[in-house]
């Protein structure tokens, strides 16, 4: 099987401090899926703090196996012990949120399930990186996916780790839809359209950088176009000026000459800029990419309540957090036994803790309604529809326990009716 490398043309070097080297292949307008846009989101003022927000709070599921048909819980399952250790180098906690960051950032990510020979179940759950990963020629065609693939061999980090993967080891998650690509294992990534909004805030910041720099500087001029001065002259006003006159320590504001000069100041105010504003606009924008609330984090510097900001981290945790990790247990649920499924919930979290308050009221509500239909002779059936309780729920009779003394004799008489639900 031959292996179609990338074009070296546009390969591109970083060296971090620490020694590290870091490849990617920058694309035709300067950005690109694979390891640049990994680099942005590591080192952007207000995407990676943003990134590492919704990383964290994604890594905060609290996964279950349960039987698909029963929906019963299973005690303990090898995935779940999987998933608190799912290599030498990551913690659960670890794991999920690279997850996460990387999926966003990548537009997709790709798990190697990597298993012990002659053994079913995975033994380590390594996250790839996708510019790395080199697929066999002919596998970006737009062409219906045959079973044959999942035994061909993909190739990752040729430079490095230099490993041979078959196709069925991997387990892909996406960010955006996937189809809209040649090779149907890769994903556009929501950065790419954020591009000039990343660029944008970060040389608005390097402007005010390079003004707060220049600001402070004076110039002094002759009125007549220059000093009166010879060289040896001008030479020592200069290094008077230098060393003597400003706002330093040791440094005096006064300045005593019989020179005919003018004196300026080369201060830019920041405000009449824009420069601020420009971030604050910048930086709602990638919140809002992030589909983050600006009751949870915003740049406006607006007080917000703390029933707002609770509404809005539930409705956040409800609508965004939730459908994205039960994609990543669809998945994940691949390695499992056909009539066993992964799901994951933050029902746990304190924050969702008055959804249930406001669940139990509602089932309060209810019970008082189906009660006060009852009373007036409502057939039970028809008085347990329109009191929202679901189909197949029964009312039955119950003989009154005698040691119960607040009964009332009609009570007993009557016995009471207890709800079935199934």
């Amino acid at each position: 099987m031959k292996f179609t490398l990338p074009s070296f043309r546009n390969l591109l070097h970083e060296r971090t401090k620490d020694g590290d080297n870091w490849y990617y292949v920058d694309g035709e307008d300067g950005w690109d899926t694979g390891g640049r846009n990994l680099a942005v989101a590591q080192n952007h003022p207000i995407l990676t703090p943003a990134l590492l927000f919704v990383a964290k709070l994604f890594s905060q599921a609290d996964f279950k196996v349960r039987n698909k048909n029963t929906k019963a819980i299973v005690d303990s399952h090898w995935l779940l012990d999987l998933l608190e250790n799912p290599n030498k180098y990551q913690s659960r906690m670890d794991f999920l949120e690279s997850l996460e960051f990387m999926m966003i950032a990548q537009g997709s990510l790709v798990v190697y399930a990597e298993k012990i020979p002659g053994f079913k179940e995975a033994d380590n759950l390594l996250i790839l990186r996708n510019d790395l990963i080199e697929y066999p020629s002919g596998f970006n065609k737009a062409t219906r996916y045959d079973k044959k693939w999942k035994n061909v061999e993909i190739r990752y980090d040729k430079e490095g780790d230099n490993l041979k993967i078959k196709m069925k080891d991997l387990l892909y998650f996406y960010d955006l839809p996937n189809l809209m690509q040649n090779n149907k294992f890769k994903s556009r990534s929501r950065l790419d359209g954020l591009s000039q909004t990343l660029k944008n805030t970060k040389d608005s910041l390097k402007a005010k950088n390079i003004i707060l720099k220049t600001n402070g500087k004076e110039l002094i001029t002759g009125k007549k176009g220059g000093f009166p001065f010879g060289d040896k002259e001008q030479k020592s006003a200069q290094r008077l000026l230098n060393s003597n006159f400003g706002l330093g320590k040791g440094r005096s504001r006064s300045w005593v000459t019989k020179a005919d000069v003018t004196w300026k100041s080369l201060h830019i105010a920041l405000r009449d800029l824009g420069l601020d504003e420009s971030v604050k606009v910048d930086g709602n924008l990638i919140y809002t990419a992030l589909h983050i609330p600006k009751d949870i984090l915003s740049l406006e510097a607006k007080k917000t309540t703390y029933n707002n900001y609770k509404e809005s981290m539930v409705s956040y945790i409800q609508n965004e957090m939730q459908s994205t990790v039960d994609a990543v247990c669809l998945t994940l649920s691949t390695l499992l036994e056909k009539d066993l499924e992964l799901v994951g919930s933050y029902e746990h979290l304190p924050v969702m803790q008055f959804i249930m308050l406001e669940r139990f009221d509602v089932i309060k509500k209810q019970a008082d309604s189906l009660g006060a239909l009852l009373k007036v002779g409502v057939p039970e059936e028809l008085a347990l529809e329109m009191s929202g309780f679901p189909k197949g729920t029964k009312l039955e009779n119950i003989e009154p326990d005698e040691n119960e003394t607040a009964q009332t004799e009609t009570d007993k008489q009557k016995g009471v009716k207890k709800l079935n639900i199934g």
